[in-house]
């Protein structure tokens, strides 16, 4: 992992931050390593005791068909189950239970946010038992490797797989009931509830690894079926009304596997088997009633699946579907863990509102702008200086190419911007490429150096044409040797931009700063004093100070006569006195703290973060150029993050506590230009 990428999850922290961490380790005691039966045999042993509508966690993967385990004998008593098998929790009040990887060092610890909290007693971290987030201790920022379980029936479980692992019940496990009324520690432990949804509306939470999304159980329940295409990916939702079970599957088949009964070693880990890839094939899944326990047909086949996302009939039997991570859960404790989530809505828009969407999308939806954008690598044969050009050698060209620069081209140098000067003939480069109405290339505007596309791209040491390979940390030591030497070019002649808005006679003009100023440019605030490089300097005063996308709009007033050879679309040098070292160094932009309305806020935050949406095939505008600059009627992401950056300033979020807990959802993509191939 980059150094960059180590640092930024260590800073990350919780946005609710002011909600209360109570701690009470011996509310409940944790079971360890209980002793493994199979459930046709536990239906035997306490045949008088086990209901069939018994509530169960069911893990749906691996040994035997998976497992059972009955809540009211294991999960209302122990609520941390720390075995071999995985590591199985239940938090009642927030209305879940769930599953991680094994790991026998896990204790129930207390609440935070209206959640149960899990501490791992060999280091001392900190996690929430709904997510799998570290939130606090040496893996601060990490999350646990999910366990795919879905809630069911111990009656329908025990009929459909009665092969299924559950744990001996030994006349010390007795059932026992829950309370009817909240645990006061877990209610005290809850912050402002998230409006949106009534706080104890029961969904099923879908974390995909970058997007969370809430489907509302009785929204589910009334369709018995959702089917969904997220950031271009394919999921469906499954409904089993009989014992109000829910899932959420890629719409991609996965070929049986075998797997082995646990050897674990002192920790509960068992060894890595090595097995054959399994075969995976997409499906198509529909919903046909016609066989209640298993209503979903795929139209390629004719298989039947269950709600365990399982093949019980046709040419697939034995296949599973790709599990996603998806957890029954109350909203309010869902809310808390994923503010940014998105719901679900399963009413349909009017005709009329469908027609009117078209029609803006007839034009600006095709208008993405990376999409249309040649890329092609080549080698450097000529840097041209004075005429501000490159020869390329483009690859399958048989001949090379002189290619003018645009004037605000970005150049990518050692996985930071850089300058012309530091590209040398026989380099090989990536070149992206500005087109004329055909679609024919004509300039260059971005050209990077090997090592910053794989940067880009976040891959590492990735077989290279013509230079070695490079290793993240390599990649590190690179750039802060690069950020060192632009930050000297900074000083002596100035940051780069463009002159917009001119007016003569007021004494004001927009000096648009280019996107790798974008934290000095962001540190100024108005009376600063800064000047344009000229000879004489031009002395002026910062009026405004505007996020414009991935560029900083500064208003400067400066004397009228100092105007005169000024004209709009220059090209000129902006000369400012460094920020302090500890802002340049900041994870958070240095205009965070500022006073602003409530939609200056929002889109303040489009324009300093980054996309990171799924979206592949180097296309995503506001995956390069920041969040601001996705095309909000061809791609729903913006408007979808504008919507919930609402909320959370409704709920009375900071806007330090908004862009922590966007860290926390998103990860360190967000900070930085970045592509998916």
């Amino acid at each position: 992992m980059r150094a960059a990428s180590v640092l930024a999850l260590c800073l990350i922290a919780n946005a609710a931050a002011a909600q209360q961490l109570i701690v009470h380790p011996d509310a409940f005691q944790t079971l360890v390593n209980p002793n493994c039966s199979h459930c046709r045999d536990e239906a035997k042993r306490r045949a008088g005791e086990l209901r069939p509508d018994d509530r169960v966690l069911c893990w749906t993967r691996g040994y035997s068909d998976g497992g059972a385990i009955p809540y009211r004998f294991f999960l209302n008593p122990y609520r941390v189950i720390s075995d071999s098998y995985g590591v199985f929790v239940h938090d009642p009040d927030a209305g879940f239970a769930r599953g991680f990887g094994p790991w026998y060092h896990f204790r129930f610890h207390g609440w935070r946010n209206g959640v149960m909290v899990m501490k791992d007693e060999k280091d001392g971290t900190l996690y929430s038992t709904l997510s799998g987030l570290a939130f606090d201790g040496p893996k601060k920022g990490t999350r646990l490797t999910p366990v795919p379980t879905v809630v069911s029936d111990w009656g329908m479980w025990l009929q459909r797989y009665p092969h299924a692992v559950a744990y001996h019940m030994f006349d010390k496990y007795q059932p026992i009931d829950l309370s009817k009324t909240v645990n006061d520690e877990s209610r005290k432990s809850r912050g402002k509830a998230d409006p949106r949804l009534p706080e104890e509306s029961p969904v099923l939470g879908v974390w995909d690894g970058h997007e969370a999304r809430a489907y509302p159980l009785d929204a589910i329940a009334r369709l018995g079926f959702v089917a969904e295409e997220i950031e271009g990916k394919k999921r469906v939702v499954l409904w089993d009304g009989a014992t109000r079970t829910a899932s959420a599957y890629s719409t991609e088949a996965i070929a049986p596997e075998k797997h082995s009964a646990p050897r674990p070693d002192a920790d509960g880990i068992s060894p890595s088997a090595t097995r054959p890839v399994p075969a995976r094939r997409p499906v198509t899944l529909t919903l046909d009633r016609k066989m209640p326990a298993a209503p979903f047909m795929d139209k390629e086949t004719g298989s039947r699946w269950d709600v365990a996302g399982r093949a019980v009939e046709g040419e697939l039997k034995g296949w599973t579907l790709a599990w996603l991570d998806s957890t029954q859960v109350k909203w309010f404790a869902w809310a808390a863990e994923y503010p940014m989530t998105s719901i679900y809505d399963d009413k349909k828009p009017s005709a009329g509102k469908t027609k009117a969407a078209d029609a803006i999308k007839e034009i600006a939806g095709s208008s993405e702008f990376l999409r249309n954008v040649p890329k092609k690598f080549g080698n450097v044969k000529t840097v041209d200086f004075a005429q501000h050009s490159l020869v390329l050698q483009l690859d399958g060209d048989k001949d090379a190419t002189t290619w003018p620069i645009t004037p605000d081209a970005e150049f990518k140098v050692n996985g930071w911007w850089g300058r012309l000067e530091q590209f040398q003939p026989g380099q090989r480069v990536w070149a992206w490429f500005s087109v004329d109405r055909a679609k024919k290339a004509r300039a260059i505007f971005m050209v990077s150096d090997e090592a910053s596309e794989k940067e880009i791209h976040g891959l590492a040491k990735v077989k290279a044409k013509n230079s070695k390979d490079i290793s993240f940390e390599e990649m590190d030591k690179l750039r802060v040797g690069q950020m060192a030497w632009l930050r000297k070019r900074w000083l002596d002649e100035g940051l780069p931009a463009t002159l917009g808005f001119l007016h003569l006679y007021s004494g004001e003009t927009d000096v648009i700063l280019d996107h790798e100023t974008m934290r000095w440019a962001r540190s100024l605030v108005p009376g600063d004093k800064v000047e344009l490089a000229a000879k004489p300097p031009i002395k002026a005063v910062v009026k405004n100070v505007s996020a414009q996308r991935e560029k900083t709009q500064i208003r400067v007033v400066i004397h009228s006569v100092d105007l005169a050879d000024l004209r709009t679309g220059q090209r000129v040098f902006f000369k400012m006195k460094a920020p302090p070292p500890e802002m340049e160094a900041a994870q958070m932009p240095p205009d965070i703290d500022r006073p602003k309305g409530k939609q200056e806020r929002i889109e303040w935050f489009l324009a300093n973060i980054y996309c990171t949406c799924g979206v592949g095939g180097d296309i995503c505008t506001g995956h390069f150029y920041t969040l601001a600059s996705c095309n909000p009627n061809g791609c729903g992401h913006p408007n979808m993050t504008r919507t919930q950056l609402g909320v959370l300033i409704d709920m009375g979020m900071t806007n330090r506590q908004i862009f922590e807990e966007l860290l926390r959802d998103q990860g360190p993509a967000l900070l930085r230009p970045h592509l998916l191939r």
